[in-house]
C-alpha cells in the first residue's frame, strides 16, 4: 500500500507547479506511486475494444506495408468511425494524470501514421485533386474542434491562461468562440497571428487592464449603465486592433466567432464571425458581447463601409452582453462550422460554483453534482413561472424573467470542461480591473487548469489535427504539381 505522506507531498507540488513541464514530472511520479502507471500498462478496458483496436493497429501497419492504397484507406475509414466515440469515454482519463492507456495511444499513432502516409503516397492511379478532395469529405464527417470562452466578468482573464497553454502545446482551435469576457479574450487571439501571440504572452504588458471606469452618480441615468463604455471601448481597440471578422480572419487563419444578445424580444441573438458579418469590427462586436444591462447600455454594433469610414451596422439595433442568450453557441457553430467536438473555458461566477465537482472522483463530487443539478432545475422552474405570470405585460419584469430563465437553463458544458479551481474570494474581484499581478495570478491559474487536461485534450484533437495537416500537404502537391 502507497503511503499516504508521499502521495500528500507530490499533491502539494501538482497545486503549486509553476510550469507544465514541472507539473508533468510530478504528475508522472505520482502516477507511478499511486499504481496508474501500471493500469495504463493493460490492454483491456469496459470502455472500448480491446482485440479490435489491437487488430486494427494490425491491419493497418500491414496495408501500409504492402502499399495497398485502396484497401488502407476504407480500412481506416471504417476503423476511426468504429472506435471515434469510444476512445473519447472521459473515464479513460480519470485514474492517470498523464495519458490514458497505451493501448489507446499505441492506436491513435497507428491511425496518424497512416494518414501522414496516405497524403505523402505516391497515387497514379488517383489524382492528388481528388486524394485532396477525399480528405476534405472525410475531414467534414469526422467533425471539428473548438475552443469556447465564456463570460465571467474580471474572472475570465482565467481564459488567457488556458489559450497560453492551448498555444504553447500546438493544441489551439482553428475555431473560437467567446461571450462577455470570452469575447475580448476571443477576438485579442482571433485577430492575431502565430507569431503575435507568442508575442503577446511574452508580453503581457502591452495589454491595457483599465477597460473598468464608473461614470459616477450624476451620469449613471444618462450613461444607461454604472461603467463607461467609451473607456472599454478604447482599452478593446488597443488590445485587439482596429480588423473587421473578415480581415481578422484573413490575417490569423482562425475562424473568430463572438455572441450578442439581442434588446428587443422579437430580434434574435447572433453569432458575429466572417462569414455572418465580415466587415463588422471585431472590437466593437466584443465591446456588444461585453454590455451586461446595468453596467453598460446596450451597444450599436459598428462595421467598415465600401469607402472605409466606420458606420453602424445595422442602423438604430443595439446589443447586450453575449452571455445571456449565447454563451456558449454550440448548436450555431455546429451549423456554421461543421463543429461537434467543444472545448470549453467557464468562468461565470454564476456557474463556476455548480462545476467545481466535474471530473473529481468521490463522494463528495456526487453530491456537489446532485446539489447541483436539483439547483439547476428548481432555479429554471421559478424563472420560467414568472416567466409566464409576466408574459401579458411584456414590460420589464418579464424581459428580467425571460433573461433569468435563459441563464438558468442554458447548457454551460462542452466535451471537455476547463475552469479554475473556485474559490470565493474570487468574487471580491469578479467587477475590478486587475493589476499586473493579479493578471499574472489569474494567467497562472488558467494554465494549472489546462495541464491535467492535456493528454485527453491531445488525443481527442488529435485525429481532427491530422486531417487539417494532411489537406495542407495535399494542398502544396496540387499547387506544385506540373499543368497538363
Amino acid at each position: 500500500m502507497v503511503s499516504r505522506r508521499p502521495l500528500t507531498h507530490l499533491s502539494h507540488a501538482l497545486e503549486h507547479a509553476e510550469h507544465a513541464s514541472e507539473w508533468r514530472e510530478v504528475a508522472r511520479a505520482f502516477d507511478r506511486a499511486t499504481g496508474a502507471a501500471a493500469w495504463q500498462a493493460e490492454d483491456d478496458s469496459p470502455y472500448y475494444d480491446a482485440r479490435a483496436l489491437r487488430s486494427d493497429i494490425l491491419t493497418l501497419r500491414t496495408l501500409r506495408e504492402r502499399g495497398e492504397v485502396e484497401a488502407l484507406a476504407a480500412a481506416l475509414t471504417e476503423s476511426l468511425y468504429r472506435h471515434q466515440l469510444e476512445l473519447a469515454a472521459p473515464a479513460l482519463y480519470q485514474v492517470a494524470l498523464v495519458g490514458t492507456k497505451h493501448l489507446v495511444e499505441s492506436y491513435l499513432d497507428a491511425a496518424e501514421d497512416t494518414m501522414d502516409w496516405l497524403a505523402h503516397s505516391e497515387q497514379p492511379q488517383v489524382p492528388i485533386a481528388a486524394q485532396l478532395q477525399r480528405f476534405r469529405v472525410a475531414w467534414k464527417v469526422f467533425g471539428r474542434s473548438a475552443l469556447l470562452l465564456s463570460g465571467g466578468a474580471t474572472l475570465g482573464f482565467h481564459h488567457l491562461g488556458v489559450v497560453k497553454a492551448l498555444f504553447e502545446h500546438g493544441l489551439l482551435p482553428d475555431i473560437l468562440s467567446g461571450a462577455s469576457t470570452g469575447a475580448m479574450i476571443a477576438a485579442g487571439i482571433g485577430a492575431r497571428d502565430d507569431a503575435e501571440v507568442s508575442e503577446l504572452f511574452a508580453n503581457t504588458d502591452q495589454m491595457r487592464l483599465d477597460g473598468l471606469a464608473p461614470v459616477g452618480l450624476r451620469k449613471l441615468r444618462s450613461n444607461g449603465g454604472w461603467l463607461d463604455p467609451a473607456r472599454l471601448y478604447a482599452v478593446l481597440q488597443h488590445n485587439i486592433g482596429p480588423r473587421t471578422f473578415a480581415e481578422a480572419h484573413a490575417h490569423s487563419g482562425r475562424t473568430l466567432n463572438i455572441s450578442v444578445s439581442a434588446t428587443r424580444s422579437r430580434q434574435k441573438p447572433r453569432l458575429l464571425t466572417h462569414l455572418t458579418a465580415p466587415d463588422v469590427l471585431v472590437a466593437s462586436a466584443a465591446l456588444a458581447s461585453s454590455a451586461l444591462p446595468g453596467l453598460y447600455p446596450a451597444v450599436e454594433l459598428e462595421m467598415r463601409g465600401r469607402d472605409g469610414r466606420t458606420v453602424p451596422y445595422i442602423d438604430g439595433e443595439r446589443w447586450t452582453d453575449g452571455s445571456l442568450d449565447g454563451d456558449l453557441p454550440k448548436a450555431r457553430m455546429s451549423r456554421l462550422h461543421n463543429v461537434n467536438h467543444f472545448i470549453v473555458s467557464q468562468t461565470n461566477p454564476h456557474v463556476l460554483p455548480f462545476v467545481a465537482h466535474h471530473g473529481r472522483q468521490g463522494l463528495v463530487p456526487i453530491v456537489g453534482g446532485l446539489f447541483s443539478a436539483a439547483a439547476r432545475t428548481q432555479g429554471a422552474y421559478a424563472a420560467d413561472l414568472l416567466r409566464r405570470a409576466t408574459q401579458r405585460s411584456q414590460g420589464p419584469l418579464h424581459l428580467l424573467a425571460n433573461q433569468a430563465h435563459t441563464l438558468v437553463s442554458q447548457d454551460y458544458r462542452g466535451n471537455i470542461d476547463i475552469h479554475p479551481r473556485f474559490h470565493w474570494r474570487l468574487y471580491k474581484k469578479v467587477v475590478q480591473n486587475p493589476n499586473r499581478a493579479d493578471l499574472a495570478c489569474f494567467i497562472l491559474e488558467g494554465e494549472r487548469s489546462v495541464w491535467p487536461l492535456l493528454s485527453r485534450i491531445h488525443n481527442e484533437t488529435r485525429i481532427g489535427r491530422s486531417f487539417q495537416r494532411c489537406i495542407r500537404i495535399l494542398e502544396q502537391r496540387t499547387a506544385t504539381q506540373p499543368s497538363g
